[in-house]
């Protein structure tokens, strides 16, 4: 490896406490001190009590010309945290404490950190990353990086795709791209001061901790007068870059990556970040309010919040007892990944063996749907669920698309030439378009509360509840619009909230609440020309059709129609639930479902 020398380098390598941007030469950490992080409102300290965790195991890991310390937390699938080039890892106090409990944690120092060693000679931080995922013996992992930290894991899943499940990006830097004026005028003005007080000027930065932030801010004082040589940029000069930048590599990125960053994150990295969600296809960004670069220290709760959330969305095993599952079957034929599909990605979970049988979701909701019928229906069958644009962790950017058609690109990259088909409500009428425009590709077919191409829905209820979601989103209500979506369809028409299983009803809100909002980039779907409305006696494969007895007028109504123009088809009404019947009802679902199919 060679030092760098160049003047330019220089520049990047004072700035490499900062955000890894390894723009040129030693495009390094500038962005990191402005790289900010994220967060929601107020400071979330004061909302819940996070108690420490101890580490089951830490210690030095000897690497080239230096040592490592790091710590282990936990059991279960492994999650590696990458700190910004600020503080040390003892900046995910907060997330460690978490997630401790149902993940194997592990966080460390990277060299000139903490308690690592000081560099002495030239060193990589990718090499570095790489001999500890090998000595934690981790075959994969999820990766959470912040700011410079960020940019060293999207290094890492560039060089290392196979050790990468999914990435976590806190205000990151992606290296290949520069940086402005005012962004290195001030990374100048700190730096060109004395040791001491660069930790001031650092810690009165203002993206570097939001306004108003004072108990993250008194623990950023904390951990950097505590760890001066965390500012030390004359020795991380050793730091040396990747062979080639990763901007212009960012689409060989093929994994589930949330991005995070933060109301009053800094310009530049806001540039970043939507430099690199446009260059990871499938990745998705959230801006966190109230917050800076540290968003962990900022608002710990919404930050840990989302990373769940993320977890779920990705169905990452939590906890050992989850982990010893993923290793038999049908768990252990467990697949994800994404489809190209035009403008667009779509994402899917593939699970078991046999006859090929999909399942589309509902609008407003997205592939967790199903989770009671995924590992069910996986002993028996190949079970293929996945994201509608616009839904989940499936987004389109631009531009007009058929849903049917992309179950069609994401049969094509399956390899799967006919499949069983079950979709719930948008995602019945999703299948029915698809078996009517592709007929020789369907086995059996299962509509769930279906929807229908060129159905009006009239009847009182349903205008009642569109009337009010469309009213909560007009005014950025978006919990309204949720409970409203909630009432009429997972409640229905014909009982009171009451009187419905709350468990049941927190699951489907949670869905709800998360794809409800806007900023799902869901392009522009068209239905199917003509319709399917008046062409139902088409379709030729064997029909089910499931309803409860409890959904709107209008899906009954559907249900009615199936059965009877659908030549040979069957109808199964489960009392006692609404539209989302398979999670209401999943039992009773599940037996009448495989009864068909068995058949």
């Amino acid at each position: 490896m060679k030092k760098i020398k160049s003047s330019r380098g220089l520049v990047w390598a004072l700035a490499a406490l900062v955000v890894v941007c390894w723009a040129l030469a030693a495009a390094v950490c500038l962005v990191e001190a402005a790289v900010p992080s994220t967060s929601l409102a107020g400071d979330q300290h004061a909302g819940k009590e996070m108690l420490p965790r101890t580490a089951e195991v830490s210690g030095f890991l000897e690497v080239e010309n230096g040592r490592l310390f790091y710590e282990i937390f936990g059991d279960g699938f492994p999650i590696v945290l990458i700190h910004d080039g600020l503080a040390h890892r003892e900046v995910w106090d907060d997330l460690v404490a978490d997630i401790g409990g149902d993940y194997r944690v592990i966080r460390y120092d990277r060299r000139g950190y903490g308690r690592s060693d000081m560099p002495k000679a030239p060193y990589s931080n990718i090499a570095d990353l790489h001999a500890l995922v090998e000595h934690a013996k981790i075959e994969r992992a999820v990766f959470i990086g912040s700011s410079a930290g960020g940019g060293l894991a999207i290094d890492y899943a560039l060089a290392h795709p196979d050790r990468v499940e999914a990435l976590v990006l806190v205000g990151p830097a992606v290296n290949g791209l520069g940086l402005s004026y005012h962004f290195m005028r001030r990374a100048y003005e700190h730096f060109s001061a004395d040791k001491k007080e660069r930790v001031n000027k650092w810690i009165d930065d203002p993206y570097a901790i939001a306004p108003g932030n004072d108990e993250a801010r008194a623990r950023l004082v904390e951990l950097l007068r505590a760890n001066p040589q965390n500012l030390s940029y004359e020795e991380h000069q050793l730091e040396q870059p990747p062979d080639e930048p990763a901007l212009g590599r960012l689409g060989e990125i093929r994994v589930p990556t949330l991005i995070v960053t933060a109301e009053h994150d800094d310009p530049d990295v806001h540039v970043h970040v939507g430099a690199i969600e446009a260059g990871i296809r499938g990745s998705r960004r959230i801006v966190l309010d109230d917050a800076g670069h540290l968003v962990y220290l900022e608002q710990p709760l919404a930050f840990n919040a989302a990373v769940r959330e993320f977890f779920d969305e990705i169905t990452l095993p939590a906890g050992a007892k989850e982990m010893a599952k993923r290793a038999k079957e049908p768990w252990s034929t467990f697949e994800r990944g994404f489809v190209p599909v035009g403008c667009g990605d779509v994402y899917y979970e593939a699970m078991g063996k046999g006859e090929p049988l999909v399942l589309v979701h509902g609008g407003s909701l997205d592939h967790r749907m199903w989770d009671d019928q995924f590992e069910f229906f996986a002993r028996r069958f190949r079970v293929i669920r996945y994201d509608v644009r616009g839904y989940g962790l499936s987004r389109s950017p631009y531009g007009a698309h058929r849903d049917y058609d992309d179950l069609a690109l994401l049969l094509d990259h399956l390899g799967i030439e006919r499949a069983n088909l079950m979709g719930l409500s948008l995602g019945g009428r999703i299948i029915i378009d698809f078996a009517l425009e592709h007929p020789d590709r369907v086995l059996k077919l299962i509509p769930v509360a279906p929807g229908l191409s060129g159905y009006e829905f009239n009847s009182e209820p349903e205008q009642k509840c569109m009337q009010d979601i469309r009213a909560a989103l007009m005014t950025a209500d978006f919990d309204k619009a949720a409970e409203a979506f909630l009432a009429g369809w997972t409640v229905g028409p014909k009982r009171r909230v009451e009187d419905v299983d709350p468990g049941f009803l927190s699951r489907v809100r949670a869905l709800v609440q998360e794809n409800i909002k806007p900023g799902k980039d869901a392009g522009y779907p068209t239905e199917a020309d003509p319709p399917a409305v008046g062409r139902l006696s088409e379709i030729k494969a064997p029909t089910l059709v499931v309803v409860g007895d409890l959904d709107m007028p209008g899906i009954i109504d559907i249900s009615n129609r199936i059965e009877k123009e659908v030549r040979g088809s069957k109808k199964v009404v489960i009392k006692g639930a609404a539209h989302t019947v398979n999670m209401e009802k999943p039992e009773k679902f599940n037996r009448v479902v495989m009864e068909f199919l068995e058949r």
